[in-house]
């Protein structure tokens, strides 16, 4: 049934002429991960390293599921930066084909818990895009911004298509909670404000269940889903052809200062492969106060 829907929508969109205000360019420096994370996303007071929580230089393949985009419209949330999608391509979040992915299913113990937590747990994780890079806290906090939208908007709320995002931190100290001896603690930091539920489209959405989904899908994963739905926008396709998006949200924890922190951004399908979900990370808008930007290739 849902393929039908995405060939009836295709087709439906063949037949409008308005193109989307935003841009996205996912070819060159664009899809290379940790080019876009230091060039993009991080503003000059945060050091960052193509490196991972042991310190081990990592490998991050170019994808064109991540690109540089420009809203070129005041009103969407966030007018700049990173944007990941969960499709074969990044700019899926302005095209009419309402985004197929590959259809490869990953494991991924952090997505896997986060859907646990959504009450979604055993639902096959698809098409996974992920950036990851670590840092040396010169601050207490680091912070940066973000929203996410998707196709699921507003067919599938309340649905088992639930896709998945998480930005999880890990270090030895976030938020209160101090790591273990030679351990450390990880936190997803991609919440509802002054929650722990995390962002999903069974968490902010318009309020309202899609045909027969049940409530309970929603409620379930957020109690309050229907009060947060303050959080949520539709779409008129005039910017993407996203169904919706959220408001813009900070990303925000409190470290330890000099302590050594990496971050792992994570988007992903949920069931199948249809229909994407997308994050869009605000230009220069993660960073910790007072701090100076490296080239870890050079460090030595």
């Amino acid at each position: 049934m849902r393929k039908w829907l995405v060939i009836i929508v295709v087709l439906f969109g063949s037949f409008l002429t308005a193109q989307p205000s935003m841009t996205v360019n996912s070819t060159g420096n664009y899809k290379k991960p940790y080019w876009m994370a230091a060039n993009i996303l991080v503003d000059s007071t945060l050091s960052i390293y193509n490196m991972g929580q042991n310190a081990m230089p990592l490998t991050q393949a170019n994808t064109t599921q991540i690109g540089y985009f420009e809203a070129n419209d005041t009103t969407f949330p966030v007018q700049s930066g990173i944007v990941m999608v969960a499709a074969q391509n990044a700019s899926d979040v302005i095209s009419a084909t309402n985004g197929n992915g590959n259809n490869v299913t990953f494991t991924d113990a952090e997505l896997s818990s986060v859907l646990t937590q959504l009450g979604s747990s055993g639902y096959a994780i698809k098409d996974m895009v992920q950036i990851e890079f670590s840092f040396i806290a010169q601050s207490d906090s680091i912070m940066f911004n973000y929203c996410f939208g998707s196709h699921e908007y507003d067919g599938y709320t309340c649905s088992n298509f639930n896709d998945v995002f998480g930005f999880f931190l890990e270090g030895p100290y976030i938020n209160g909670v101090s790591a273990p001896v030679n351990g450390s603690v990880v936190r997803n930091i991609a919440t509802i404000p002054g929650t722990n539920v995390p962002i999903a489209v069974n968490t902010i959405n318009s309020g309202t269940p899609s045909g027969s989904y049940p409530a309970s899908n929603c409620s379930s994963a957020n109690p309050n889903f229907v009060a947060h739905s303050g959080y949520y926008n539709a779409s008129n396709g005039s910017i993407t052809t996203l169904d919706g998006y959220t408001d813009k949200f900070t990303a925000k924890a409190e470290v330890q200062c000099g302590g050594w922190y990496t971050i792992r951004l994570k988007l992903a399908n949920v069931s199948d492969a249809a229909l994407s979900s997308a994050v869009f990370l605000e230009k220069q808008s993660l960073k910790g106060p007072e701090l100076t930007i490296i080239d870890s290739t050079n460090v030595g």
